[in-house]
């Protein structure tokens, strides 16, 4: 079935570690819980100690009965064993609510570093991962993660039942705890037979789901275009080849971890038969076998009827936890494979390499690039030997053709990047010295495709403004500064009113005036602004240019222009082709030269001059 694990190769930040150091690494998120595990392991042992009581005081039962004792003692061992049985019901009761506890509290642990590992990451890392997956990685993998802590729990009572039953089976015949023991090493060993392949089929089958969860994701999000293109049978085609793979790679999982079941169940059954077949030879009067006599080598009292019945009771509470271990195996494998895809995504390392953390609480804006180089994949250089000087409060203007490295211009000076040569310098300090929370806070982006959560238009409001405590009445000013309050007040809820995922119950013009209102509320030093292509209508247009204006005032501003208005009233155009900067000026001066600016003027700007508009 190999071909049933392709197309399930691991992603490039996985790791693999030994299990000595996935376990260490585990134990190491129950240390804020000492007090409940020492309760837990209290009651764990009590519990199993009342476990092995209970087919001892039965055995003691039958023997009393075979004895002729008065009914007095008999009721008071019935009593033994109902009593016990209620302290061991109480006891696990009790574990198991403390050790739901701890677990849980583990995984929303697990949970928070993870996600947490998931916002610092460059954005390098998001570039090649699709968020299925890495979704399927905080979800899915630490819930399988506490699913198997949960069983180790289970598993440290059952073992702690075999410890205690041995002792009371050896105690009654050694020889028939000798043969009930010859069997254990047979089932563990039988059980570690499947520890690569259990791991091995384990990892794939959270890849495949992964794998899964991310076309999933990814078809919702972008089924406009799916259904604007006619492209559901292709979408479907290919989930249904995936969903296929999963059936194959679960299958084989579901083969591999049942079949190891009935080969324990001969195992146990054989051990069983050998019990029962020479304790009847004890017990039973004037029976005879060759056998019979095979271990009388061994040290024991005589064996009663009680005797037989605790080893028969005793089988049980020997078997199956050792059936339990084998079980647990698989499925700690399970535990294992989900807790390394988590750890290998806590610990991916980001490329941006920060050796200080300086902090500037507000930036002046200048912005220094010096022999910058920088390429997102080796070999294909975007930015070579690049320089330029911003200086604070100035406005430039980016332009070029698609892949001239505008936006990779926008990205670096926002560090979400790692340039490989050069230096890259804010307000005289190196950026690598800074501390890039603080950076950044100093910093607003507005992109091409304005984002907003899924929430009121108040909640995207202050998303990310260190002034949350800013009232209805700040937040209209703000609106009817950007000349956005007019149709709020419309809305049913006004700011109330949801926005929907994505902010897909707005118009692109009405999220980019909602966008640069957070801007003038959050009041940064530094501004980049790649406006958006979507067309608008004339009205929204001359809102937002409006709009546009308000928010380049006072701030270093970088725009990846698309307008010719918000070109013209830069201080400086930036020509960029192939990485490098050709020309720069006023749109006037650049004009004039009959450059390379000058053609992409005739291209894509001039149809906006109203020169242009009044010839036509």
């Amino acid at each position: 079935m190999g071909f049933v694990m392709a197309g399930l190769e691991r992603s490039d930040y996985d790791r693999e570690y030994k299990d000595w150091e996935l376990l260490k690494r585990i134990v190491s998120y129950f240390k804020s819980y000492k007090i409940h595990l020492i309760l837990i392991a209290i009651g764990i042992s009590l519990a199993a100690i009342a476990a092995t009581l209970i087919p001892l005081y039965l055995a003691e039962v039958l023997d009393a009965l075979k004895e002729g004792s008065t009914d007095e003692i008999v009721i008071q061992l019935v009593l033994l064993v109902v009593g016990f049985s209620i302290i061991n019901f109480a006891l696990n009761a009790l574990g198991q609510i403390l050790t739901a506890r701890v677990i849980q509290s583990v995984v929303v642990d697990l949970r928070k570093e993870a996600f947490d590992a998931l916002l610092i990451r460059d954005m390098s890392f998001f570039d090649d991962q699709p968020t299925g997956r890495l979704a399927s990685r905080v979800v899915n993998d630490t819930n399988s993660y506490g699913e198997v802590i949960y069983l180790s729990t289970n598993l440290i009572g059952q073992v702690l039942v075999v410890a205690f039953i041995l002792y009371f089976l050896a105690i009654r015949s050694v020889k028939l705890t000798l043969l009930v023991i010859i069997f254990a090493p047979l089932v563990i060993l039988t059980a570690l037979a499947f520890r690569k392949i259990a791991r091995s089929v384990s990892t794939s089958s959270q890849r495949i789901l992964a794998k899964v969860n991310a076309l999933i994701q990814e078809t919702t999000s972008g089924i406009y275009i799916a259904k604007s293109f006619r492209a559901e049978k292709a979408i479907y085609d290919e989930f249904d080849e995936m969903n296929s793979t999963s059936y194959n790679v679960n299958l084989k999982r579901g083969i591999i971890f049942n079949s190891i079941f009935p080969i324990l169940g001969i195992l146990t059954n054989i051990g069983i038969a050998m019990v029962v077949y020479f304790g009847g030879m004890e017990v039973i009067p004037g029976a005879e076998s060759t056998l019979k006599n095979l271990f009388d080598f061994l040290p024991g009292n005589e064996l009663t009827i009680g005797d037989w019945f605790l080893f028969l009771q005793g089988l049980t509470l020997f078997f199956f936890p050792l059936v339990s271990i084998a079980s647990f195996w698989s499925q700690f494998q399970q535990g294992l494979a989900s807790s390394e895809r988590v750890f290998s995504l806590i610990d991916a390392e980001n490329e941006v390499i920060q050796v200080n953390q300086f902090v500037i609480e507000k930036t002046k804006g200048k912005i220094e690039f010096k022999d910058v180089k920088f390429s997102y994949v080796e070999d294909e250089v975007v930015l070579d030997d690049f320089n330029l000087t911003i200086q604070p409060g100035e406005r430039i203007a980016i332009v070029g053709h698609t892949g001239a490295g505008k936006s990779t211009l926008a990205k670096l000076i926002a560090r979400y990047y790692e340039f490989q040569e050069g230096r890259m310098i804010i307000d005289d300090i190196d950026i690598r010295d800074l501390d890039l929370v603080e950076y950044r806070k100093n910093l607003s982006i507005i992109s091409q495709d304005v984002f907003l959560f899924n929430g009121t238009i108040k909640e995207n409001l202050k998303y990310g403004s260190e002034h949350l405590e800013n009232s209805e009445e700040e937040l209209s000013e703000v609106l009817l500064k950007v000349d956005a309050m007019d149709w709020i007040e419309r809305l049913s809820k006004g700011l109330e009113t949801e926005v929907g995922e994505r902010g897909g119950l707005l118009s692109m013009g009405q999220r980019q005036l909602i966008a640069f209102a957070r801007i003038l509320l959050r009041d940064p030093s530094i501004l980049i602004m790649d406006e958006a292509t979507s067309s608008v209508d004339p009205f929204t247009e001359v809102r937002i240019q409006k709009a546009t204006n308000l928010i380049l005032k006072d701030r270093t501003s970088i725009i990846i222009a698309h307008r010719l208005s918000t070109i013209k009233n830069v201080d400086r155009i930036i020509v960029m082709k192939g990485g490098k900067i050709i020309e720069e000026g006023s749109h006037f001066e650049l004009v004039k030269k009959k450059g390379h600016y000058a053609e992409l003027y005739d291209t894509y700007f001039r149809h906006q001059s109203l020169e242009y508009i009044e010839s036509v």
